[in-house]
């Protein structure tokens, strides 16, 4: 048998592990919804502007409808309740309670939640990229980002009564020279 250094030439002294990165979380409970748009409240989880992600949880009133809009980049969803659905896509593409759904970059879709939802659906988006949203015909209504949703937040935020929360942020490049 092959020595395992021989396979995988690289190894981690975990006992001497001083330049581990502990992460950073916060208590997304502790952070407020604000009113988006009539029929949704959105709360900021976190937002990096370098790689082009933003993690977003959202309320959806039953019978909201979005605009149509397409992701430059991949989107992942995690519905907590409630239930939604892409208009343009059948009926057993449903999003309900526990689902998980992943969006590749370039759909374009309408979502539209129940009307029959008795509480919010709340769902939890990874958007990477940026959504661009569409009027009616066909032309660019607004583009949204991680750096606008930063921008957003804050300002609904200070608008309605909160304050700022902090939230996990990334797109710290510095110039540095390496060792």
């Amino acid at each position: 048998m092959t020595d395992k250094q021989e396979i995988f030439p690289y190894a981690f002294d975990l006992n001497n592990n001083t330049s581990a990165d502990p992460g950073f979380g916060v208590n997304a409970d502790d952070l407020p919804y604000v009113d988006w748009m009539p029929g949704l409240r959105l709360k900021l989880l976190a937002a990096d502007t370098e790689a082009a992600r933003f993690v977003v949880r959202i309320l959806f009133d039953a019978g909201t409808l979005l605009p149509p809009h397409m992701h430059t980049g991949t989107v992942h969803a995690f519905t907590n309740s409630g239930k939604w659905t892409y208009l343009e896509y059948d009926a057993g593409q449903d999003c309900t309670a526990g689902s998980y759904l992943s969006e590749p970059a370039g759909s374009v879709h309408t979502l539209k939640v129940a009307d029959d939802n008795t509480k919010a659906t709340d769902v939890c988006f990874i958007v990477e990229g940026a959504m661009i949203h569409f009027n009616p015909d066909g032309s660019v209504m607004a583009i949204a980002d991680a750096s606008t949703h930063i921008r957003d937040y804050a300002e609904a935020c200070k608008a309605q009564g909160f304050d700022v929360p902090e939230i996990v942020m990334g797109g710290q490049t510095t110039l540095a020279q390496p060792d």
